[in-house]
């Protein structure tokens, strides 16, 4: 790593350095001194990603940073009288403040004698109205978490005076499944069906995520053959949920010629992944060790379906950019600036519309990315517009990495798939660039079986920021900065 990274921060923190997987640094430091870490890591520019509890090798609250393309896992002992400080690390750092909060709540034992005031984070309260805005005629819509038409679980206190949004409260977490837990005892080629129905429209990187980290504590290299199919899926899949998020914006503005329009786009790419996959999500291709099998359709025939939908999406994004009626409402919609979502280490095309080119496909290239030159895409301007532009940049992007991995298909072995050791054991971090953003998978494996695995969605870090996409916006933006941000509940409350 680079002076600008590990190498420069104290020296009482780097020599708690351990063994980690490839691109992993482990610090382990005292239960005391975990706090102080974090604010070391924070002045040296670290992007927080999560924060959890680990059991293996040992119990230890465990926080994910990422440092200049390394991940940084920072760890201090669970001891009976908690870690000093846990409870408080959002104060230092906004962008800790739910991951904390959630397992304060769902892991009392984790932190000690800490008290919760106020509403559950994890348990929220359909019916509670929490008042912050007093004046004259302002009054609160609780808009969910039951909504009409085909919406997750999730409510939205909106406070307002009829017109101007004064502020808005976020409440994720109503329908917690507990997918984390339903991993605990079963092979890896069992538990990757599982990760993929976290969230299901991102069920492709789900399963590359979780595949990542057990063939990472397990040692095990997927086949170059396996590598690119594996991006292949991963960008469809990236596709299909870009062209969704245009067409409800489409549709919010009444385009419904727009809306239809990028919904047969979707639809042709979802029937492209019908006949690479066998499934219109992708489901069933990735496995740890590789992929499942090649697709029934030729090099020349994905090409072939590639440029076609090119062509449309050319004619069709023109038509898009052009109709003023669709781009008034989208410009200066929803506007954050870069340092607040900085601030908050928010990550996906949400974090690139104000300027943050972070993306795990460049800083810590997994799978074929490695081998491909990825362009990532920026918007400066921070709003609804900048993020719709990041996504259609994408579309492009992913058009031509598919192409490129297309080409690449027929070079070398074939092999799909390496076996996983039998009775294997090990522990360490898996990721993948969902198409919301950054997606990060924590395994512990004990004698071939999965024994505890931690999600750190992309949702779950970009829904804190919606309550502050509304700095000069009125209520009929609501629903277009929704769909600008593109996030889902199902993956934020796992």
């Amino acid at each position: 790593m680079s002076a600008t990274g590990i190498e420069q921060l104290p020296e009482w923190l780097r020599a708690g350095l351990e063994p980690g997987g490839a691109g992993e640094h482990r610090l382990a430091v005292d239960a005391g001194q975990f706090a102080a870490a974090v604010d070391e890591l924070r002045a040296a520019q670290a992007r927080f990603i999560t924060l959890f509890t680990a059991q293996t090798p040992r119990p230890a609250l465990s926080a994910v940073f990422a440092l200049q393309g390394e991940l940084l896992l920072l760890q201090a002992p669970l001891e009976a009288g908690g870690v000093p400080g846990l409870g408080e690390l959002a104060d230092r750092w906004p962008a800790i403040a739910w991951a904390e909060r959630e397992l304060l709540e769902r892991e009392p034992h984790s932190g000690g004698e800490h008290p919760l005031t106020g509403q559950r984070l994890t348990a929220p309260d359909p019916d509670l109205i929490e008042h912050e805005v007093a004046g004259l005629d302002v009054f609160a819509i609780p808009y969910g978490p039951v909504r009409s038409g085909v919406f997750e679980a999730i409510q939205f206190l909106i406070e307002t005076g009829g017109e101007d949004v004064m502020r808005v409260h976020t409440r994720p977490f109503f329908k917690h499944r507990g997918m984390e837990a339903r991993f605990a005892g079963l092979a890896p080629d069992v538990g990757v069906h599982v990760a993929e129905r976290v969230a299901g429209i991102a069920s492709v990187a789900y399963a590359c995520a979780f595949s990542h980290a057990v063939e990472r504590a397990l040692g095990v290299e997927p086949p170059r053959q396996a590598q690119r199919w594996r991006a292949i899926h991963c960008e469809l899949e990236r596709m299909a949920c870009h062209l969704d998020v245009i067409a409800k914006e489409a549709e919010t503005t009444a385009l419904y010629v727009g809306q239809a329009r990028f919904q047969i786009l979707k639809e042709s790419v979802q029937r492209l992944r019908v006949r690479l996959s066998g499934s219109r999500f992708g489901r069933g291709v990735v496995v740890p060790g590789g992929v499942r099998g090649e697709a029934g359709l030729s090099t020349g025939e994905l090409i072939n379906a590639i440029d076609a939908i090119e062509r449309e999406l050319q004619r069709d994004r023109r038509l898009f950019l052009k109709t003023s009626s669709m781009t008034d409402r989208l410009i200066g919609t929803g506007r954050l600036e870069r340092r607040l979502v900085e601030r908050h280490c928010a990550v996906g095309p949400l974090a690139r519309g104000s300027g943050l080119s972070t993306d795990a496909r460049h800083e810590r290239p997994y799978d074929d990315y490695r081998r491909l030159g990825l362009r990532v895409v920026t918007m400066r301007e921070g709003d609804a517009m900048a993020r719709i532009n990041v996504r259609f940049g994408e579309l492009f992007e992913s058009l031509r990495l598919i192409r490129q991995l297309a080409g690449h298909l027929g070079r070398g072995a074939r092999d799909l798939s390496v076996p996983l050791p039998k009775r294997g054991s090990g522990t360490a971090c898996g990721w993948a660039e969902a198409p919301q953003g950054e997606l990060l998978f924590w395994v512990e494996l004990h004698e071939g079986l999965v024994h505890r695995v931690h999600i750190a969605s992309p949702s779950l870090r970009n829904w804190a920021l919606f309550d502050h996409a509304f700095p000069r916006d009125v209520l009929t933006d609501f629903v277009f900065i929704e769909h600008s941000f593109g996030l889902t509940p199902a993956g934020a409350d796992r």
